[in-house]
């Protein structure tokens, strides 16, 4: 069988036109698209865009398109298959193996180390074929595509690269069975991907996939934060209204305000909790205020306005006042002022996690061996502080819709959001960490999370459309480290 490669040329380009798919074989776009496409790349830079017809002989068999631009900064967009198709008269004859070997002669004649491709996930047809010529998954999920490649050169092993790092190595992430990260990143050219790798339960062959709950930790806090300040756009609370009355069990000399509770400067003690076995018995916020819990009372032990002292006490307090004053819950007001109007379908105050979304959940450090096999995470009655599920793509859709807010309102009216991410004392606004980087020309707010057996770290720019979540379901000191360098390095390279 000989298969060859020609360019399209005045000769050829209507059969190329005439080539088509099967009908269910949706995930290739049609070959007119297709040249148009590289005739608009090949304006802009010449050559780039390589499109050409597929001989089997003489014959016109199928269609691919080839990009070659060693001045793109992605290593996914400089040398990729950008387009490939056999016509479906003449599938399942063994063209599309040979054209593909084609293919990759193409790009090591030009010099090409390692080629890069994407196609839906759901593509187990094309998944198959370029599996069968070496391609192998990244775990990359460019936009809604997952991200292939293979090298050329030495063996062909697979290099975990976002936006330049090397996530694997800095988590140690380990085969299959090991730990697992999720991270989603937004870039400042508009560019959305994620990346999963590892197991989501320490000791199971369970691949971290994008939509996978990771419990959020600390991130609890702005979520919180942010389903209050909804509330406050509508002038049903007052940030700054004294609520020692709503409270009066917990406060026994006043003045206590939301604004003071969410900035940590209230002065009250509990830094965080450590959570419960997934099947412990329910408690309440007033149980775990009160001291019945794992944690000791609430109390004051700082001077009201005085210094930032963080405190999930504070933040549980702010908590039990809201759910007073609305007369609902956390986990209902999120799923009404955030969830439902950001589209939000995998995030939510879940404690206790619901049944029908185990199967989809990461389990935390190895606890499905220690306490609960089918239940590896740790029970939160703290919801404001430590209990939100969520996944790295919904906390970048949430972190967007903060930016935008901050900078000409939406969300959240302006003035509102310039409140929560201005700093109230060192460098903590209403629930997020905030701060000036590179002589002031960008202004980042985020925050970490941290609950038995998951880390999280989410940054997002306040003046651009940029943001970075990463998700891990393992704490370590060094585990925790790697993530935050991970997060603002992508953060980084993704804003250039």
């Amino acid at each position: 069988m000989i298969i060859k490669l020609e360019p399209i040329n005045d000769n050829n380009r209507d059969a190329v036109l005439a080539l088509s798919v099967r009908e269910d074989q949706p995930f290739v776009a049609p070959n007119d698209y297709s040249l148009s496409e590289a005739d608009e790349a090949n304006a802009k830079a010449p050559g780039t865009a390589r499109p050409f017809a597929i001989y089997a002989g003489e014959k016109i068999v199928g269609f691919c398109m080839l990009a070659l631009d060693p001045e793109d900064e992605n290593p996914v967009d400089r040398y990729c298959l950008w387009r490939f198709m056999i016509d479906k008269s003449e599938q399942g004859k063994g063209y599309g193996q040979a054209a593909l070997q084609e293919i990759i002669r193409y790009f090591k004649e030009n010099g090409v180390d390692t080629v890069y491709l994407s196609t839906a996930p759901a593509n187990a047809r094309g998944l198959h074929v370029y599996h069968k010529a070496g391609f192998r998954e990244t775990g990359i999920i460019d936009g809604d595509e997952a991200v292939l490649m293979r090298m050329l050169k030495g063996p062909n092993r697979i290099i975990k690269n976002v936006y330049g790092v090397d996530v694997d190595k800095a988590m140690r992430i380990k085969g299959k069975r090991g730990y697992g990260v999720s991270i989603a990143v937004q870039a400042g050219d508009g560019d959305f991907l994620t990346y999963c790798a590892g197991s989501g339960r320490y000791g199971e062959d369970f691949p971290v996939n994008p939509d996978m709950l990771f419990q959020a930790g600390s991130v609890s806090k702005p979520m919180f934060a942010l389903t209050l300040l909804r509330y406050v756009d509508k002038g049903l609370i007052d940030l700054d209204a004294d609520i020692s009355g709503v409270v009066p069990e917990f406060v026994k000399k006043g003045p206590v305000t939301f604004a003071a509770l969410l900035s940590h400067t209230a002065g009250y003690n509990l830094h965080g909790f450590p959570g419960y076995p997934a099947k412990h018995e329910p408690l309440s916020l007033e149980d775990v205020l009160n001291g019945k819990g794992n944690t000791p009372k609430l109390r004051r032990i700082r001077p009201y306005g005085k210094q930032h002292m963080y405190s999930g006490g504070g933040i549980t307090l702010a908590e039990l006042a809201f759910t007073r004053i609305t007369r609902t819950t956390l986990r209902e007001a999120f799923q009404k002022e955030v969830a439902e109007p950001l589209g939000l379908k995998h995030t939510g105050f879940f404690q206790p996690l619901d049944e029908e979304l185990v199967s989809n959940a990461a389990f935390g450090f190895r606890l499905a061996q220690k306490e609960d096999p089918a239940h590896g995470y740790h029970y939160y009655p703290e919801h404001a502080a430590a209990g939100l599920w969520t996944t790295p793509t919904e906390l970048v859709k949430i972190g967007l819709a903060l930016s935008k807010s901050y900078r000409r309102g939406g969300f959240l009216k302006k003035k509102t959001a310039r409140r929560m991410m201005t700093s109230v004392m060192d460098n903590y606004g209403l629930c997020l960490d905030v701060w000036e980087s590179e002589a002031r020309k960008d202004s980042v707010a985020g925050h970490t999370g941290e609950n038995y057996g998951f880390l999280t770290s989410w940054v997002f720019s306040r003046k651009k459309d940029i943001c970075v979540a990463v998700m891990y379901n393992n704490v370590t000191e060094a585990a925790d480290e790697a993530m935050n360098n991970i997060a603002c390095e992508i953060y980084k390279n993704a804003k250039e």
